[in-house]
C-alpha cells in the first residue's frame, strides 16, 4: 500500500474538493489505499440508462467490482460503481472500515451531482418526446424579455389536426407514435443559432418561437407536414396538417402567461372559425371575452360557479348516484361558458391550474356545510391539468387543502386526463400513489385515448377509469371486443369502469354486458348546480332500470315514476333550470338569462366538454 490509515479530516477535505466529480490529485492516494482503479455511474430514468460516466480512473483495471444504488424511487436512480485493481490483496481490517466511509461518501456525492443534473432535466423536459415542456419554454420566454431580445420572435401555439382519426382507425399505438413522429420532425425546424426552440405542450400540440422574419416559412411548413408510420409491419406516408394561433412579441409583453394567452386566443379563433393560421390581434381581442385578464378576474373575484354532474351506479337492486364530478362554469355577460370555449386559453397561460384549486377549494367548503346540515355527501370529483405534474409535490398540496377543511378524503377524488399526462407517466404513478395511500379516489379520465393504456393500467395506482361510449359502435364486432376486453381487463386489476356518452340502447345494454355499471350522461342526470344537487343527494334513488331506458330515439311509452322519458325529463329539467337562473343571479349578482345552454335537459345529447 502506498500509503497509511488515512487521516478521515483530510480525506473529506480532499473530497470537498472533488465537488464537480473530478477525482484525481490527493484523491487517488485513498483509492490506491483500497486497490480501487475505476469509479463509473449510470443515471436511469424510468429504469433505462439515461447516462453514463467515467469519475475516476487509472491503469490496471481489473474484474472484479461492486455496486450501490441511490436514487430513493422508480423515476430516477443512479447505480454507482467500483472497480478494484487487477488482482486485489485482502483487505486488513482497519481498510475494510475505511472502505465503508469511502465508498458512501463518493457515491452520495457523485448522486448528488448526477441526480440534480437529471432532476432538472426531467424538470424541463418530456422525456418521452425527447423535447422541452412547458416549464422550459415559460424560463426560455423570460429569458428573452429580460435580455430585450424578445421582440425579434413571435410564438406559435400548434396544434395537429385529425389525430382523433388516426386514433379512430389504427388505434392509440399508432395515433401516439404519429405524434411523437411528428414531434422529431418539428424539432428541426428552429435554428438554436438563432435563439428558436420548440416545446411539446401535452397531447398533440406544440410552441414555436422563431423569428418574426420565418413565419412565412413556418405557415408553409404546417400546410403539409409528412411523416412514414409503420401498421401492421408495413410503412405508410401521412401528410398532417396543422392548426395555429401566432402571436408576435411587442415591448409591452412582460410576462410569458401573457404571450401564450395571446397565442391562445388565436388558436381558438382560428378552431371556431375553421382556419388554420391565425395571428393575434387587437379585434380578436376587442371581441373576445374570454382573454387572459378577463379569466384571472374572474377567479380572483371568485366569480366561477361549481357544478356537479353524478355519476349512476345500476350495482345494487335500484340505481343511486355514486359519485359526482365537479364543473367549473364562467357566468359572463348574461350566460354561462363551459370550459370548452375557455379551457384552452385557461391551460396555455397556466391559469388552469388555479382553477382546479379553486374548484377543490370550493367542493371541500360545501361539503363542510352540507355535513353541518346531517346531509351526507357522495364521493366528488375534481379534474387536475396535467400541467399539476411538473409539481413533484402536487399530492401533498391537494392534501393539505383538503386537510384545512377537515373533509374526509374519501368523499374527494382527482381525475386526470389520460392525453394530459401520459408523457408524464413517472410523475403521475408516485402522485397517484400517494393520494391512494391517503384515501383520495384517483380516477384516469378519457380512458384509450391517450398513447399507454396497458401501460396505464399496469403502473397506475387509482380507483377508477373512464371510458367515452362513443369510441365502442355496438355494430362494430371488433370494437365490441375491444371494450370487452379493456373492460374486463380494467374489472380484473382492480379498477371500477365509469362509462360516459350513452348514446343507444343497445349500446348501453352492450356495455353493461361488458361488465360496466357506472354510467355518467346527460340522459341519466345533467350537471346540477349546487341547489339542484343538494336535492339530488336528499334523494339518491333513480327510477330507472338499464333495460327500460328511454333514449331519445325511442318514444316514451308513459311518463308513470317508474319509467325514465325524455319528455319527462325535460319538463323537470326545464322547470329545474328556470329556477336555477335565479338562484345564480342571487348567488351571483349577475344576469343568466341564457343557463339553459349550460344544463340542457337530460335526454338530450349535448357536445359540451365538462373537464377543467
Amino acid at each position: 500500500m502506498s500509503v497509511g490509515t488515512p487521516d478521515i479530516k483530510n480525506y473529506y477535505e480532499t473530497l470537498s474538493e472533488c465537488s464537480d466529480c473530478n477525482f484525481d490529485g490527493k484523491f487517488a492516494r485513498y483509492a490506491d489505499y483500497l486497490s480501487i482503479a475505476m469509479i463509473d455511474d449510470t443515471v436511469f430514468i424510468n429504469g433505462s440508462p439515461a447516462s453514463k460516466n467515467v469519475d475516476y480512473v487509472t491503469d490496471n483495471v481489473g474484474q472484479e467490482f461492486f455496486e450501490t444504488t441511490l436514487g430513493g424511487n422508480e423515476t430516477i436512480s443512479i447505480v454507482v460503481r467500483f472497480t478494484y485493481k487487477q488482482f486485489p490483496p485482502q483487505q486488513m481490517p482497519e481498510q475494510k472500515e475505511f472502505m465503508q466511509i469511502f465508498t458512501s461518501s463518493v457515491a452520495n456525492l457523485i448522486a448528488v451531482k448526477r441526480l440534480s443534473n437529471q432532476y432538472s432535466y426531467l424538470y424541463n423536459n418530456d422525456i418521452e418526446f425527447g423535447m422541452a415542456n412547458g416549464n422550459y419554454l415559460f424560463n426560455f420566454l423570460d429569458r428573452k424579455i429580460a435580455d430585450g431580445t424578445s421582440v425579434n420572435y413571435s410564438v406559435a401555439f400548434i396544434n395537429i389536426k385529425q389525430v382523433n382519426q388516426l386514433n379512430k382507425y389504427f388505434g392509440s399505438d399508432i395515433a401516439g407514435n404519429a405524434i411523437k413522429v411528428f414531434g422529431a420532425n418539428l424539432k428541426n425546424f428552429p435554428n438554436k443559432d438563432n435563439g428558436e426552440c420548440v416545446a411539446h405542450f401535452g397531447g398533440d400540440n406544440f410552441v414555436l418561437v422563431i423569428l418574426t422574419s420565418r413565419l412565412p416559412e413556418l405557415e408553409k411548413y404546417l400546410s403539409g407536414v409528412h411523416v412514414t408510420l409503420t401498421y401492421g409491419g408495413d410503412k405508410f406516408e401521412h401528410i398532417f396538417s396543422c392548426r395555429a394561433g401566432i402571436t408576435t412579441i411587442r415591448p409591452t409583453h412582460r410576462f410569458p402567461n401573457h404571450i401564450m394567452g395571446e397565442c391562445s386566443q388565436a388558436f381558438s379563433y382560428s378552431r371556431k372559425n375553421n382556419v388554420d393560421i391565425v395571428y393575434y390581434s387587437e379585434e380578436i381581442n376587442a371581441s373576445n371575452h374570454n382573454n387572459t385578464e378577463t379569466l384571472t378576474k374572474a377567479l380572483n373575484e371568485n366569480k366561477f360557479l361549481i357544478y356537479y354532474q353524478p355519476v349512476i351506479s345500476f350495482e345494487g337492486e335500484k340505481p343511486c348516484i355514486h359519485t359526482a364530478e365537479a364543473l367549473a362554469r364562467w357566468p359572463l355577460d348574461g350566460k354561462i361558458i363551459s370550459p370548452e370555449e375557455f379551457i384552452t386559453l385557461a391551460t396555455s397561460s397556466g391559469i388552469v391550474t388555479k382553477i382546479d384549486f379553486y374548484v377543490l377549494e370550493h367542493v371541500c367548503k360545501n361539503i363542510k356545510v352540507w355535513e353541518s346540515r346531517g346531509l351526507k355527501s357522495c364521493p366528488i370529483t375534481i379534474n387536475f391539468s396535467g400541467r399539476h405534474l411538473i409539481n413533484t409535490s402536487i399530492a401533498e398540496n391537494i392534501l393539505e387543502v383538503i386537510d384545512k377543511y377537515g373533509v374526509d378524503h374519501s368523499l374527494i377524488g382527482i381525475e386526470f386526463s389520460e392525453p394530459d399526462f401520459t408523457q408524464r407517466m413517472p410523475v403521475l404513478k408516485d402522485v397517484s400513489h400517494t393520494l391512494n395511500e391517503a384515501g383520495v379516489l384517483v380516477t384516469l379520465d378519457k380512458f384509450s385515448t391517450g398513447q399507454s393504456t396497458l401501460t396505464l393500467l399496469h403502473d397506475m395506482d387509482a380507483s377508477y377509469v373512464k371510458i367515452d361510449a362513443g369510441r365502442f359502435n355496438p355494430d362494430d364486432p371488433k370494437g365490441r371486443i375491444i371494450a370487452n376486453d379493456l373492460i374486463n381487463l380494467a374489472n380484473m386489476l382492480g379498477y371500477k369502469v365509469i362509462c360516459e356518452g350513452i348514446e343507444s340502447q343497445k349500446q348501453a345494454d352492450d356495455l353493461v354486458m361488458c361488465g360496466c355499471n357506472l354510467f355518467q350522461s346527460f340522459f341519466y342526470d345533467k350537471p346540477l348546480s349546487e341547489r339542484f344537487f343538494v336535492q339530488r343527494l336528499q334523494n339518491p334513488y333513480y327510477d330507472i332500470e338499464p333495460s327500460k331506458i328511454k333514449f331519445e330515439d325511442t318514444p316514451a311509452s308513459d311518463s308513470s315514476s317508474e319509467t325514465f322519458s325524455a319528455d319527462k325529463s325535460s319538463e323537470q329539467s326545464s322547470a329545474e333550470t328556470t329556477e336555477e337562473i335565479s338562484d345564480e343571479v342571487t348567488e351571483q349578482s349577475a344576469g343568466q338569462s341564457s343557463e339553459q345552454t349550460a344544463e340542457q335537459p337530460a335526454g338530450q345529447q349535448v357536445a359540451v366538454s365538462a373537464q377543467v
